[in-house]
Parts: structure tokens; sequence; C-alpha cells
């Protein structure tokens, strides 16, 4: 039986993400090449991951910063390293390693008011996939700022710094 709809009540999109209040609707679906990229990346850290403590998610899979509260976002691809972070409902603390695949729809906030919040939060490494160019910034938390990204494209390879021996090529991502 379909329930009436309560008009004082917002009518939330089916998948949306929370930050500061603010929400943000997670629709249209993600392109091919996204899923893609989204794929091959977790492809890679699923095998270094083998094994090892350290779990990596692809969306959709939460984040809430506080154990009870609403506010959450929804990365497209989550590492964590300690497992008492991990809830049936998503991750609830900072993850280790963040990757957002930018898109038309989500470029402006994956490069303001998220990675805002994964900075504050203490995310220790954040990565912007950008398809069109076929990069990759990479930011480090150091001294609760992010640094200045290193920018990888072409046929380089990306020293994921969160582990000692990890490192991608990116003719293996894009």
């Amino acid at each position: 039986m379909q329930q009436a709809h309560d008009s004082r009540q917002p009518v939330l999109p089916e998948r949306y993400e929370v930050i500061d209040g603010r929400v943000y609707d997670m629709s249209p679906p993600p392109s091919e090449i996204h899923q893609r990229i989204v794929t091959n990346l977790l492809r890679e850290f699923s095998i270094y991951l083998k094994g090892r403590e350290c779990f990596a998610y692809p969306t959709p899979f939460g984040v809430w910063w506080k154990e009870d509260d609403d506010e959450h976002v929804e990365p497209d691809i989550t590492v964590i390293c300690d497992p008492g972070k991990i809830r049936p409902q998503g991750c609830v603390g900072a993850p280790d390693l963040i990757v957002e695949v930018l898109g038309k729809s989500t470029a402006e906030k994956d490069r303001g008011v998220k990675m805002t919040k994964y900075r504050i939060a203490g995310v220790r490494e954040y990565w912007i996939v950008d398809p069109e160019h076929e990069t990759v910034e990479v930011y480090h938390w150091e001294d609760n700022v992010f640094q200045q990204p290193d920018v990888y494209g072409g046929d380089g390879e990306i020293p994921v710094r969160i582990f000692d021996d990890l490192v991608i090529k990116l003719r293996d991502v894009f």
C-alpha cells in the first residue's frame, strides 16, 4: 500500500548527501566513463588490500561524521583501514582515503564543499579524478590542511601515500 505524502515534510531524492545541513541530490546516475574509472580504481585497491585490514568500498556507501547525525556523503570510493569505523549503514568517522570522479553536475561540489568537509574531518588522502583531462589530483592531509595537490596524467603512476608499497598506473585507470 502506498502511503500518502505528508506535505509538511520535504520530499527527499532517492539518493542524496547532506553537507552542512544542505541536501544534495545525487541524480542523475553517473556516466559510463565515470563508472568505468571507479571500477578500474576499485579493482586496483581491492587487489592490493586483499588479506589486509583495510577495505575499499564503491558508492553507494555512506560516510557519516558522527554516529547519530544525518550529515553524510557518498564518495565514489572510500578506503577505510580502521574496522571499528565500519557499521551496517557505512562508515562513521573519517576514512583514510576518498576518491571522487568528477562529473558535470558534481565537479563544483567535489572541489568545494566536499573537499573542505574531508579536510576538516581528517581524511588523510583525497583524490579528484578528472575523466575529461585524464588527470588525478592527489591531496594529502598534513598539519590540518591539504597541501597543494600532486597532479598525475598521461602514463604516470600514482604512489598511494597511505600505503608504503602501492602504486597505481594511470593506464590501468583510464
